[in-house]
């Protein structure tokens, strides 16, 4: 198993808690950065009860991921696509997180909308499992994903949403 390193970040709506593997390269001891592994609002703590116990990550800055955050903050909000994330999940959860990763910017969809882009039309539930399920927050963002007669739920709390929302200029009442 790679080496996981964490670097915290002051974002809207509080800190983000960003975790990433290690991966050493060749025989000259050389590291790179590997996946987002674990994104989260609620610390460190709550993101090492959900990854596998084996992992205990160092605190370290995350070049490139880090990178992308600042971009992000500099209202580059693109920067975070480019961000390789890995997650464990069943089929329909690693769909639903890869077409939640084609929102853009400064729009939203509903859980219905989010299901179609998926493949499977009726499953806005499951949607609504695979948003809460999301390890890599922010990378993956289920902040765009709302309800159909409003913002709905956030597990990190409507106050974080309502946040990355405005800091993407999107309008959580916007038609869907």
């Amino acid at each position: 198993m790679p080496a996981l390193i964490y670097s915290v970040f002051a974002i809207p709506g509080g800190e983000l808690t960003v975790v990433c593997d290690l991966r050493q390269l060749g025989d000259r001891g050389e590291q790179e950065y590997g996946a987002v592994v674990a994104a989260t609002y609620r610390g460190l703590a709550d993101a090492m009860d959900r990854l596998d116990e084996a992992a205990r990550p160092r605190r370290a800055d995350l070049g490139s991921v880090a990178g992308a955050i600042a971009g992000y903050l500099d209202q580059d909000l693109t920067a975070l696509d480019a961000v390789s994330v890995r997650q464990q999940g069943g089929p329909f959860q690693q769909q639903t997180w890869t077409a939640m990763r084609t929102i853009s910017p400064g729009t939203i969809d509903s859980y219905g909308g989010l299901a179609r882009r998926a493949g499977r039309p009726r499953a806005a539930r499951a949607v609504g499992t695979a948003c809460s399920s999301n390890l890599v927050a922010l990378f993956v963002p289920c902040h765009r994903v709302v309800a159909a007669n409003g913002i709905g739920g956030y597990g990190y709390g409507l106050d974080v949403k309502r946040a990355l929302l405005a800091h993407e200029d999107a309008d959580p009442d916007q038609p869907r």
